[in-house]
């Protein structure tokens, strides 16, 4: 008798313009931009440190938030994600 185990299907995961949103709804903790408010502007884009905690406040998953790092060669807390640029960050 063989046991087979099947893993989970992961959720999806949501674009990265929505996740840029979500990630908003937090204050940055490297800039301290407010809620709402972009950490750059023209292009937007938002700090790694407001996406950490956009995922502790249960925002973003842990698989979201992957997907977004994952995307960056490297990163800190104050590297850029901008949901415009290819690869999201600059």
């Amino acid at each position: 008798m063989t046991a087979t185990t099947t893993a989970a299907r992961p959720s999806a995961i949501r674009s990265l313009a929505e996740l840029c949103e979500l990630a908003r709804m937090c204050p940055c903790g490297a800039c301290w931009a407010r809620p709402g408010e972009p950490c750059t502007r023209d292009p937007e884009g938002d700090h790694v440190a407001r996406y950490g905690r956009a995922m502790r406040k249960g925002l973003l998953t842990g698989p979201e938030l992957i997907a977004v790092l994952g995307a960056l060669d490297a990163f800190t807390n104050t590297t850029i994600v901008y949901n415009t640029a290819p690869g999201g960050a600059r």
